[in-house]
């Protein structure tokens, strides 16, 4: 794979489609970009695929193995600096309404840091997402998954016939499903779930929007307020009476001194706890939208269930729960033909990546067979999502508990796509189904 060449710039290929470009400005926009990105991405991809554009005021990356050289090089492509970056793009009178965002933004945590900070961190929770340790907790995903689906076909959470229940896939089980599973590894309490729900929706409205705004900072200063209080209140907690939970091994890690300091270990939670439900969310409905449209990937995966590890590695490409990431130059780069000076804004979409033709055949196809699928959903080099293999395991059992529960799915009448206007995030805001039961 080549690597970016910190040189001077080469001369442009004729034609490209210019900086600032006023029909591909106008759809960068939501609704229009999130409702639907691919398009956009494959014009980039094809006429200019690092683009300048205004309306960020980033570079946007979308050819794939651009992409793959953003999210690995981190010695050039830093997650250092993009928080103040983001910042600054608020009113300078804005600060002194928004002051624990500010502080949450200069503290120390997992997303925000390069090696060797970030292997610090990251090593203090490797240890609750190793393949062994995740493969353990498959018998408690799958009764979670069970009991959920019981409380829609009991009418607690959908609407039933003698034949057929109609219910929301993402109130349902898309998004209790990992909320109850990163709880339960942390120590949040079911009756806290609700507050996790609001206070990650303003962290992701917030992280997740094309530009920094004003009232999403104010929603965001609120929540982490709120946020951070009731994790230092956990805290506390877990120094009087530890438990068998990854918060009381973060607290030791604390006391034990030098390697956490608790305002790490708040800030890097909040990273957690939100980003810990908020791709598999997104997986399950995205993937469960996908084989709807898709009947015959769909009966294909009825017939032949063993094809699930490998068809939720193609739902991850497919649509991915995660489009992009983002990091700030560390020196004057080349990359793609365009020369970004140091300290430049970088956004690599990771979904523009996922439907390269130059890196897969047939992209825009959806096919649960497609041999070695490794996705770059979950980015890569060492801000690899470390909850990978737990989001894989969620959604796996999603889907098979979704089939093993319903002889028959599919869209309740008159629904339509609602996206949640986020460019990092793509998840459905509901999506209502209606099934046969399974005989059981």
């Amino acid at each position: 794979m080549p690597s970016a060449t910190v040189v001077g710039p080469p001369d442009l290929a004729p034609g490209r489609l210019p900086d600032g470009d006023e029909a591909v400005e106008t759809v960068l926009h939501p609704p229009s970009f999130t409702s639907d990105p691919y398009p956009v991405y494959a014009r980039l991809r094809a006429e200019a695929p690092v683009y300048w554009s205004p309306y960020f005021g980033q570079w946007l990356v979308t050819r794939g193995e651009l992409v793959v050289e953003v999210a690995r090089q981190w010695e050039i492509f830093s997650s250092v600096g993009w928080d103040s970056f983001f910042l600054n793009q608020l009113p300078e009178d804005l600060r002194p309404q928004i002051p624990t965002v500010i502080d949450h933004f200069r503290t120390t945590n997992i997303s925000t840091t390069d090696p060797p900070v970030h292997t610090r961190l990251r090593r203090l929770l490797a240890k609750a997402f190793t393949p062994r340790r995740v493969a353990m907790l498959e018998s408690r995903v799958r009764a979670v998954a069970t009991s959920l689906l019981d409380e829609v076909c009991e009418g607690g959470n959908g609407q039933s016939s003698d034949a057929e229940i109609t219910f929301d896939l993402i109130a349902a089980l898309a998004y209790p499903l990992p909320v109850a599973v990163i709880g339960e590894l942390y120590g949040v309490g079911g009756s806290d779930h609700a507050d996790l729900k609001r206070w990650s929706k303003a962290v992701v409205a917030y992280t997740g929007s094309s530009v920094a705004q004003a009232n999403l900072a104010r929603e965001l200063d609120r929540a982490l307020a709120e946020f951070r209080a009731y994790l230092r209140g956990l805290v506390a907690e877990r120094r009087r009476r530890p438990r068998d939970d990854l918060l009381s091994d973060l607290v030791a890690a604390v006391d034990e001194g030098h390697r956490l300091a608790e305002d790490e270990l708040v800030a890097t939670s909040i990273n957690l706890l939100f980003a810990g439900h908020e791709t598999t969310t997104n997986l399950i409905g995205n993937g469960t939208l996908a084989l709807l449209r898709h009947p015959q990937q769909l009966a294909l995966l009825r017939r032949r269930p063993e094809l699930l590890p490998g068809a939720v590695e193609e739902l991850l490409r497919y649509d991915s729960p995660v489009q992009r990431v983002r990091r700030i130059t560390t020196c004057d780069i080349v990359i793609g033909g365009r020369d970004i000076p140091k300290g430049a804004p970088v956004t690599a979409f990771l979904g523009s990546a996922n439907r390269d033709p130059e890196l897969w055949e047939r992209p825009e196809e959806l096919d649960v067979t497609r041999p070695e699928v490794a996705p770059l959903s979950f980015g890569g080099g060492p801000h690899y999502c470390i909850g990978a293999a737990l989001a894989r395991l969620e959604g796996r059992v999603a889907f098979e508990s979704l089939l093993s529960r319903f002889d028959a799915l599919c869209l309740a009448g008159g629904f339509e796509d609602r996206w949640h206007p986020n460019v990092a995030f793509r998840g459905l805001v509901e999506l209502p189904l209606r099934g046969a039961l399974a005989a059981r």
